[in-house]
């Protein structure tokens, strides 16, 4: 009998940790892709006819239908499993990096980039994420874990980062968007997988998920807490968006090369990990909402005295630091 416990703890916690392997993994990618838009948008401009200007709108449109996208991918989960809106998130962004070097006109690289690849990202998002492993896990393992697959995002921009511009300098933009593709790929096999991990774990439906998703909504947009937290993150992603999608672009515009500003993304992935264990350690000792409107306080401060400091490598990695340590920290609290 002691064998075969052992046994079955041993396999349980095989399970838990592969499930949070493939949860990190999925929002890794996720992270990395978001992060690295300046590089991309850099690559498509080198390697195709489109213009800076069309490109930063599908870049922009990208960033609108991830936040846009994810309520309604949250409505569709209720009505089918989390884990196939994964999957079809991880289809769309295969598709939009396949078809991305291929575009030649600005209303192909919006439907291609801007909603293929925006909607994918959305459909990945975190909370859609967590909403797939917590029925297998169990919400105590699945708060555990929580934060190590949170912090996947910061490790995703990290790692990506250098890797995108090794594979932009030895093979340009198709090279880089068949490889995101193959990667891509990876999380599809995987999302197949926790679908019937999901399916198993949840025997029956909830009572959220027998909500009506209008009767959700309504309750939700009565609530000042959530109307105040939604206006927060609102805030915080128009923030953080312009600097992930421009900063690359500034950077090679003051003469720096693009390994310099790949490897500064690298760096902010770094602070993107160590930020929001910070906030969570500081959670514990003070209350959550003074952590998070200092977080907010320190990102204007953080711009101007960015603007008002020489261009020089110092001042680079003392903003993408402090952007790393304060951006995703917002989480925690």
């Amino acid at each position: 009998m002691e064998r075969l416990t052992g046994r079955n703890n041993g396999n349980a916690a095989g399970k838990v940790v592969f499930i949070t392997i493939v949860a990190f993994l999925i929002f890794a990618l996720n992270g990395g892709v978001r992060v690295n838009y300046g590089l991309i948008a850099a690559a498509i401009e080198k390697y195709t006819v489109l213009q800076l200007a069309e490109i930063s709108f599908a870049v922009a449109l990208a960033q609108l239908m991830y936040g846009f996208a994810q309520p309604f991918f949250g409505a569709l989960a209720l009505k089918r499993t989390n884990s196939e809106v994964l999957f079809l998130g991880a289809l769309m962004l295969v598709a939009g990096f396949v078809l991305t070097p291929f575009c030649t006109s600005a209303w192909q690289l919006d439907i291609v980039f801007g909603l293929l690849v925006g909607c994918g990202t959305g459909a990945m998002a975190f909370g859609l994420i967590m909403s797939a492993v917590t029925p297998i896990l169990g919400e105590k393992t699945a708060a555990g874990v929580s934060g190590l697959i949170n912090g996947a995002g910061g490790i995703g921009g990290a790692l990506l980062s250098p890797a995108a511009q090794f594979l932009v300098d030895r093979g340009g933009l198709r090279l880089l968007m068949f490889c995101l593709a193959a990667l891509t790929a990876v999380i599809l096999v995987s999302c197949v997988w926790l679908r019937g991990q999901e399916k198993a774990a949840v025997t029956e439906k909830s009572e959220t998920e027998k909500l009506n998703v209008k009767d959700v909504l309504r309750d939700a947009l009565k609530d000042r807490d959530f109307l105040h937290i939604a206006l927060a993150f609102f805030t915080c992603g128009f923030f953080m968006a312009i600097i992930e999608t421009q900063l690359y672009s500034q950077m090679l515009s003051l003469g720096f090369s693009g390994q310099t500003a790949a490897f500064a993304f690298t760096v902010y992935g770094i602070f993107g990990m160590i930020g929001p264990i910070l906030a969570g350690l500081l959670c514990m000792r003070f209350r959550c909402k003074w952590i998070v409107g200092t977080l907010y306080a320190l990102r204007p401060v953080t711009v101007v005295i960015f603007l008002l400091m020489p261009k020089t490598l110092f001042s680079i990695y003392f903003f993408v630091i402090m952007l790393g340590l304060i951006g995703n920290a917002t989480v925690p609290p």
